[in-house]
């Protein structure tokens, strides 16, 4: 009797695992197995043809269609953890890595600022940056919708964190790096926590402006470097006056007039 037991016992687990293994030869047959080798190379080739735009985009000059922020975004994060200013020269780009600076050139009038990556986006359609109310007043596109603009991607100069590491609060340099000691007014035309930026701004403006030299100065505010982008040895405090006057037409927010830097 045991024998007996034993033996349809078996005979169940035989019939119950040629049950189960019916709907797996099915599913088998059916579908085809999946080439796990295929896929993995398929993605191997995604992932490098990423990298290879990526690296490229890096050293593209590129067109399109450039917004600006509303004043509602003033004080809010960043995609890099930085708050946001419009009195700040930055910008948002779907791609381009944080830091990467851009020279932005209005194609229509042919104004041009230098700006900083901080943001991501935008993600509306034919635009491919998002500028400051600051930026965006410096090009000439403030208050005029979408702008096509032609965007470079420029780099520091090589000695840049020399001249930072030995710039001491207070202290004034050219455009080159060399300390100097102003006289009569000075005018600060813009000012940015970011020395890269600073100097960048300050070698176009030397390049551009033609009658008037541009400077670095150094101040602290609340425990961190601010740098200042200033005008000096102006004679009197009437030609202060007129050219601080210059730079607010010209789209600069934030133009002051000091006595002593």
């Amino acid at each position: 009797m045991c024998f007996a037991w034993f033996r349809k016992r078996n005979t169940l687990k035989k019939m119950n695992k040629i049950l189960f293994l019916i709907p797996i030869y099915s599913f088998k047959n059916k579908f085809k197995p999946i080439d796990l080798k295929l896929i993995r190379s398929y993605l191997l080739g995604l992932v490098l043809s990423m990298t290879t735009l990526m690296s490229g985009a890096q050293n593209k000059v590129f067109t399109g269609g450039a917004s600006y922020y509303a004043k509602s975004f003033e004080g809010r994060k960043t995609a890099n953890g930085e708050l946001f200013s419009n009195y700040d020269m930055t910008c948002a780009s779907r791609t381009l890595k944080f830091h990467t600076f851009l020279k932005v050139t209005n194609l229509k009038n042919k104004l041009v600022t230098i700006v900083r990556v901080n943001d991501r986006g935008p993600y509306a359609k034919n635009r491919i940056i998002d500028l400051t109310e600051q930026a965006a007043r410096i090009i000439g596109s403030y208050k005029h919708g979408i702008t096509k603009v032609k965007l470079e991607i420029i780099q520091p100069s090589q000695n840049t964190d020399s001249i930072e590491k030995n710039f001491m609060t207070n202290q004034i340099v050219d455009a080159d790096g060399r300390i100097t000691i102003p006289s009569g007014y000075t005018i600060s035309i813009w000012r940015t926590r970011d020395f890269d930026h600073a100097l960048l701004l300050a070698k176009y403006l030397q390049q551009e402006e033609y009658i008037q030299s541009f400077y670095v100065g150094k101040k602290n505010q609340n425990g961190r470097p601010l740098y200042h982008i200033l005008v000096l040895n102006i004679a009197t405090q009437q030609e202060a006056l007129k050219l601080k006057d210059f730079w607010e037409r010209k789209g600069f927010m934030r133009v002051r007039m000091l006595e002593n830097f």
